[in-house]
Order: structure tokens, then sequence, then C-alpha cells
């Protein structure tokens, strides 16, 4: 029997067609690869989301991806305004959101959302509570733990004490009621962290932890340009290759990689160098700071790219990605590293801590600059000790490509709708994904 699945998220899109539409890259391809695991028990996928505002679409429209809804077989329906505010939501858009979400709610067979972190448009916590309350199927998916935002937020400055005490005192309470609610009542929960699911959902056989890779094999760094790297790495001569890429946004740190860069300039005198590509509303700031600290020679600042092969293609011949985010940050750009063989050095945060099995994570303690400088140093000294953590970076990536983590994914979604009742395929009694030779 035909079944429809329905995707709600904060994801923006921005409706270009009656039948196409924009969004972010990376999102589009993992929606059609997602579709093509579903099928053919489910026909039809459904994403409920805010649209993007016009001013958000001429910013970013050059790196954005396009899904044709006839074509791709996904469906888009339209939310609230992305730029919506608190006040506005509840008194002009919150009826006709919350009915055309009960609406698609009860045409799905399965939910797919996550709990609402913005807990004055709990959107997504609303779809699983339909959820339940219809008798459908679901499926929670919360991709960051930020259980520790307030304490990080208000260690760096970026939140007054006020704010700090409302989070922890009102905001992350409701938000850990939510998860708690969600794993009672949801027929799948997929966490993103260790901690997250040891804390939330031991002896859960339904609650696992998982990645969310976006590169597929074919990003997999190829092998002659991992042998070009290979000889780089090699020749004290050529500079340290550094890369930061993503948004360029404060919370992302993006300034401490500057500032590390600077600091590890005078320490060593090694050739070294940073590559940023990326956009966002720091990109001014961040091109004076990198003149400001006297550094502007080995910074560069490249435009954002869709994700794709030109964008791994210029993140092939890099050594290391810096990471210095001032708040918990479960970033697209690690995984795609590891895929190009390169390495990461960063903050210590909950993320990067799960990823350090890999051999190829480097931990510095947040949110020194002090420690990044100094391993930047170190590495730019003897580029070949980054040998080894390459081909790691290089051999975790290999089992966990997009297609593996979305065949578990699909293997237990679909398991859901097993006649005979039979245990989800693959999965433990304590809920931990199978390891076998491929994954």
């Amino acid at each position: 029997m035909p079944r429809e699945y329905l995707i709600v998220v904060p994801v923006r899109f921005k409706r270009l067609t009656p039948t196409s539409v924009a969004v972010e890259s990376a999102f589009c391809e993992h929606l059609r690869a997602l579709r093509a695991e579903l099928l053919p028990t489910f026909t039809s996928l459904t994403v409920a989301a805010p649209t993007m505002p016009e001013k958000q679409y001429q910013r970013e429209h050059g790196h954005l991806g396009r899904l044709d809804e006839e074509r791709d077989g996904i469906r888009w329906v339209a939310l609230q305004p992305g730029d919506t505010g608190r006040c506005a939501f509840w008194l002009r858009h919150s009826l006709s959101v919350f009915r055309r979400l009960g609406r698609e709610v009860r045409r799905a067979d399965l939910v797919h959302a996550g709990t609402s972190h913005d807990v004055y448009r709990p959107i997504e916590g609303a779809a699983l509570l339909l959820a339940k309350l219809l008798g459908k199927k679901s499926v929670c998916v919360v991709d960051i733990d930020l259980r520790q935002e307030a304490r990080m937020n208000y260690r760096t400055g970026r939140w007054s004490l006020k704010s700090l005490l409302l989070c922890r005192w009102l905001y992350d309470p409701l938000r850990s009621l939510q998860l708690r609610a969600a794993i009672r009542w949801c027929s799948l929960v997929l966490l993103k962290g260790r901690k997250l699911r040891r804390d939330y959902g031991e002896g859960r056989a339904h609650v696992l932890h998982f990645l969310d890779a976006a590169y597929s094999a074919q990003h997999l760094i190829p092998f002659p340009a991992l042998a070009r790297k290979t000889r780089a790495l090699a020749d004290p001569a050529r500079p340290l290759e550094l890369v930061y890429f993503g948004r360029l946004t404060a919370y992302k740190g993006v300034d401490r990689c500057i500032e590390a860069l600077a600091q590890a300039s005078r320490r060593s005198t090694a050739p070294m160098r940073l590559t940023i590509i990326g956009s966002g509303e720091e990109a001014g700031a961040l091109r004076d700071l990198s003149v400001r600290l006297g550094v502007e020679d080995c910074v560069e600042f490249q435009d954002a790219m869709p994700f794709g092969p030109l964008l791994f293609a210029a993140l092939y011949p890099r050594h290391l990605l810096l990471a210095a985010p001032l708040s918990e940050d479960t970033p697209r750009s690690a995984l795609d590293a590891l895929a190009c063989a390169i390495p990461i050095l960063a903050y210590a945060t909950e993320y990067y801590a799960d990823l350090e099995e890999s051999g190829a994570v480097d931990l510095v303690p947040w949110p020194s600059v002090e420690r990044m400088a100094e391993r930047i140093a170190h590495y730019a000294e003897d580029k070949q000790r980054l040998l080894a953590p390459a081909h790691a970076a290089l051999q975790f990536a290999r089992m966990n490509t997009q297609e593996i983590w979305l065949h578990k994914r699909a293997r237990s979604t679909l398991a859901l709708f097993d006649p005979a009742g039979e245990p989800t395929p693959g999965r433990s009694a304590d809920g931990a994904w199978p390891r076998t030779e491929s994954t």
C-alpha cells in the first residue's frame, strides 16, 4: 500500500514557480536520497516548512539548490514566513499554520519532526503531538545537544545574566520535557550525540544515536588528489593549508580562527594560509579583522559554493579544518572535511568530542584561541604529522557516507510498518546501530 511521509522542519524554502522551490543545496540532495531509500513503501514525501524572506533569497540564491515537485516527487507546504516575530506569529499566522499542519498530519502515514527549540513557536513539537493524538507513526530527530548553550553564551559575553537564567530555568526545562515526551510517544527517536542518547534514551531500543552525513561516496577524495595532498604535506616549503567553510555568522567563531592563525604565525616561521569559504553577515567584519591583525596576505575569502563537486574540488587540497564554535554546533562541514581527508582541529564541544574516536580530530579546550594557535604552529612546523589523521579521516568517511546512514534510517523506519510486528532489523536491544563490513 502506498504511504505518505511528512517532514516538518524549520529549514526555510523559496517557491520559485508553482512546481519548483529553492532550498539549502545539501538538504536538496538529502531529500532526493531519502525519497529513493523509502520507495516503494512511501510514494509521497511532503515537506512542511517556513518560507524564505526575499532578502535572504537574494543574498543566498547563488548557492541554493533547486527541487521540482513533479520531477523529484517532493511536495512543499508553506507554514509561516521565516522572518515572522513571536507576537506576529501568534496574532497573524498561528491559526492558519496549525490548521495546515493538522491537515498534513492527517493525510500522512508517518510524521518526521524534531522537538521545538523555539518554545515560542512550537511547530515541530506540535506535529509530533498531533501524530500521537491521531495514532500516526512518528520519527523524532534531534540533531544538536544544546543543554550547554546558556553557559557557553554567557561565558563568551553573548548573553546577559537575565538570558542565562531564563534559559536555565524556563527554556531548557521545556525543551527537556518535549524530548522526554517524544521518547515516550514516538515510534523512532534519532539523537545526534552519544551523551544525549545516554541521558535520555538509555535502554530504549527505539532511541538511536545517528550521523546525518550529506556527502556521498562519489564525493570522497579521489586517489590522485590524495596523492597530491600527501606530497604537499611532505614538502616543508609548501604552506599548511587551513580551511573553514560554512556560514559566516558570529556563533561559528570564525574570528577565533583568524586570531589563532595570527598568533600561530608569530609563534612559527613555517608558512601557513587560511581559506574561508562562505557568506554571512560577519563577512565584512572578518575581512577587517584579518587586516587589523596583519594577516590579510595569508587569509583568503571565497564566496559560498553550492553543495556538490565544485565545493569538494575546492576542499581536496586543504590540510586542516578549523572549528571554533562559541556554542554547541553540529555542522555538515565536519563530515564533509573528513570525506576530503582533511583532519579537524576543533574546540572540545560535544559534537567534536564524539568524532574524536575517528582518529582525525584534534581537540583543544573551549574557547581557547591560544591553544588552537599552539596546535596550528605544531602542524605547520611538520605537516607530516597530519598524514595519519588524514588517512583516518578518509577511512571514517568511507564508513559513514550519506547512503550508509540513510539506508540504516530507512530500514528502521520501514520496519515500523512491518505487518508481522517483527523487531526493527539490525537493531540490538540497547538501540545501537549494527556494525557491518560496510558500516
